[in-house]
């Protein structure tokens, strides 16, 4: 029996996230369903608020990133978070590799004097800051999940290891450059024969040595402000799933969602479905079975999270679209 190629392996798990997410909505039912759609505006409101700011310090950060490579503002403020928004609405239909690392550069390039390479390039480098704190996430989230730790000892470690790749990117990001070259060479030297770990460290080898050669080029500061932006973005992402938690009038302690956050952004190099569809219904409800959330509360949450997520960012991306399309007529 042959192995299975890149594409059919692709197509395999694209099939598979489909199917995890149509069982979801079979399995909660019409309850679920009515569920998602009776719920408190207020709250409904906050997270598209969240929503929004989510992506628009992603969009502050991708600018920071390509001004600084570039050594002058490439694109307004607007269209960085309009070319984010394509990116998202685009990954609705395709993989998330494809709205990230094909549409953002495109349109940074057809907007611009950037250069392909360098346009994809910059968002390798953006992608990277994401990685390292779901990286960051990942131990002392999975002893908390495992009873290992209580929240307390979680919050220091969080606050311990956020703190300390601060520190030491802040005194030596050279460092830390020659060790993302190391852990690139590492990642594609290991990507070996199992299909999904080949798939996931094929899309992380190149992401950490961008991060590796972005490194040299962007700077200390344009590097600590990232940091800091990708922690608020981090913030942003928790509340509005734990504002569409209160929206559907479901009791999960934040402090769970914020780890949720990062273990689940983690599961997302093996997300290739359009939509990332599966993966993050698996991930959410890992980690909420695991913190002791019931199964009936879990199920309208993850088609609510779905829901009002692609509703959100279509009424974001909509509203970015008129707003760039509109100004040159004003200004006319």
């Amino acid at each position: 029996m042959g192995k299975l190629g890149g594409k059919t392996y692709r197509r395999i798990l694209s099939i598979v996230g489909i199917l995890i997410f149509l069982a979801i909505l079979y399995y909660g039912g019409v309850e679920a369903l009515r569920q998602v759609a009776q719920v408190n505006p207020l709250y409904l409101v906050c997270a598209f608020v969240t929503t929004g700011l989510a992506a628009f310090v992603t969009s502050v950060r991708w600018g920071l990133i390509v001004d600084a490579l570039e050594g002058r503002a490439a694109a307004t403020p607007l269209h960085y978070f309009y070319y984010v928004m394509m990116g998202k609405i685009s990954s609705t239909f395709v993989s998330q590799y494809v709205g990230d690392y094909g549409v953002r550069p495109l349109a940074l390039k057809a907007s611009s004097n950037t250069s392909m390479g360098r346009a994809l390039y910059s968002v390798l480098l953006d992608r990277f800051f994401d990685l390292i704190l779901s990286l960051l996430f990942l131990v002392p989230g999975l002893l908390y999940l495992g009873g290992f730790i209580s929240p307390q000892a979680l919050a220091l470690s969080v606050v311990l290891l956020v703190g300390g790749y601060w520190a030491l990117i802040a005194r030596n990001h050279h460092a830390v450059s020659s060790l993302l070259g190391v852990a690139a060479g590492a990642a594609n030297r290991a990507s070996g024969k199992a299909p999904i770990v080949k798939g996931a460290l094929g899309r992380v080898a190149p992401t950490l040595e961008g991060a590796r050669a972005g490194f040299e080029q962007v700077g200390q500061k344009c590097i600590t402000v990232a940091n800091v932006l990708t922690l608020c973005r981090y913030l942003m992402m928790a509340l509005r799933a734990y504002f569409i938690t209160l929206a559907l009038g479901l009791s999960i302690p934040f402090g769970l969602i914020f780890v949720a956050v990062g273990l689940v952004r983690f599961t997302l190099l093996f997300a290739v479905a359009p939509a990332r569809l599966g993966v993050l219904e698996v991930g959410w409800y890992g980690v909420f079975a695991l913190g002791g959330v019931d199964r009936s509360a879990i199920i309208p949450l993850l088609i609510g999270l779905r829901v009002y997520g692609l509703v959100f960012n279509a009424v974001l991306a909509l509203a970015t679209h008129l707003a760039v399309t509109l100004r040159p007529r004003k200004a006319a």
